[in-house]
């Protein structure tokens, strides 16, 4: 239990809506993507037409800060947020202070209070935010303060238009030995025939992307673990192995690397350098719960549960369900079975797995050796190895309902 108390702080413990939220992030557009995060009573107030319309695509969340950070994926999807506070409390200005000054630092951040004084303004001034909204407030104020965010947004933002605003999906396996990295591998090789795809390998102990690939990293995730505030995207590039599919790779370090060197501040500033210069980044992660992997699912729009049809992969599956259930994250799992063997007309009988799992299993994946094992050892994508096989068929078929999924959210896949 003291894990789950730990995992909390990093998952967002709360009511469930909170994590569900990401399913109604704005789509991303041309449009100005506002987020109101607002007390329940202050958010059944407001008017949804009147904030939408005029390059504006807002979306109110209910809730305030803790509640929003634990919600990765809307917060990658926001340019600007409209945050309710209370001038006369310390903690919300202390807060506000804090996100305006790490997150806030590419997102423009409106402080909205009842009862604005000039005193009070004065007070929310002082934190590095764009500018402060009386509530109610009328239509000019409201566009009185998005033209001030968008000043603040333009110094951030180089080129003009929106920022990029890439998927992350997390792919770990129930235990050992399930061919989650095959499968991450594997995925991230289909979306690069239509996406920029970087793949991340965070199993810092295990972790075999790079060979699964045929690639011979001069360096790794280490040297950006070591890199600290120096990680930007050109210590990234430096970092990046360019796999013949046109996937982008991190590889996990060819030395044994405590896993504690990876820390949650890490994950937070790699994976928004990485979504702001990919389309699609997966994350290849090892089947534990700590800080940082819970940081790493919180902040990905799905995450992969890899397991078989055997006792313990099915009750390890369970296992780990429970713990992304118990962190407000059972939500984005999506359970995917490997090596199956089909039964009638060529179907997946998963029925037993789904009343024991109490879940959906959303992807299956044939059990061909051959297949797979040539890939693995080449470096090469199934269908180089063989065209229209029954496995190559099940990944892309997986890829492209993961694709359809993330396209719902808002998302580029």
């Amino acid at each position: 239990m003291a894990i789950l108390a730990r995992l909390g702080a990093f998952a967002g413990r709360g009511e469930a809506a909170a994590a569900a939220a990401a399913g109604e992030a704005p789509a991303v557009g041309d449009d100005l993507r506002v987020t109101l995060a607002m007390k329940p009573e202050t958010a059944t107030q407001l008017d949804p037409a009147s904030l939408n319309g005029g390059g504006v695509s807002s979306h109110i969340f209910e809730g305030g800060l803790d509640r929003l950070t634990a919600n990765g994926p809307l917060l990658r999807r926001t340019d600007v947020l409209i945050l309710e506070v209370d001038p006369a409390s310390a903690a919300d200005l202390d807060a506000l202070e804090q996100f305006a000054t790490t997150a806030g630092a590419r997102i423009p951040v409106v402080a909205a209070a009842h009862h604005l004084t000039l005193a009070a303004a004065r007070r929310l001034m002082r934190s590095s935010i764009a500018d402060v909204l009386p509530i109610p407030f009328t239509q000019e104020e409201w566009t009185q303060a998005l033209d001030s965010a968008r000043g603040k947004l333009a110094q951030v933002r180089t080129g003009g238009g929106p920022a990029r605003s890439g998927n992350i999906v997390a792919v770990q396996g129930a235990l050992g030995g399930m061919g989650t990295s095959m499968i991450a591998t594997q995925l991230a090789q289909v979306w690069a025939e239509t996406k920029k795809v970087l793949l991340i390998d965070l199993d810092v102990q295990r972790g075999n992307a790079a060979l699964y690939l045929n690639l011979k990293p001069r360096l790794s995730i280490a040297d950006l673990i070591e890199a600290d505030d120096r990680l930007d995207i050109e210590f990234l590039n430096m970092v990046i192995e360019r796999h013949q599919s046109g996937v982008s790779v991190i590889s996990a370090p060819t030395d044994m690397t405590p896993m504690d060197a990876v820390t949650p501040e890490f994950i937070e500033r790699l994976l928004d350098v990485c979504t702001q210069n990919f389309d699609v980044v997966v994350l290849d992660l090892p089947g534990v719960w700590m800080d940082w992997t819970a940081l790493a699912i919180q902040k990905s729009d799905l995450m992969l549960l890899v397991s078989q049809l055997t006792v313990s992969g099915i009750q390890q599956a369970r296992r780990q369900l429970d713990v992304a259930e118990a962190n407000n994250l059972g939500d984005r799992a999506r359970v995917v079975l490997n090596r199956m063997v089909p039964g009638l007309f060529g179907r997946y009988d998963v029925s037993e797995a789904e009343g024991v799992l109490r879940s959906s299993v959303h992807g299956a994946i044939a059990n061909d050796y051959p297949t797979v094992s040539a890939a693995l050892d080449e470096g090469r994508s199934l269908k180089q190895i063989k065209l229209k096989s029954k496995v190559e068929k099940d990944i892309r078929q997986l890829a492209a309902q993961l694709a359809d999924e993330l396209a719902t959210l808002g998302a580029t896949a």
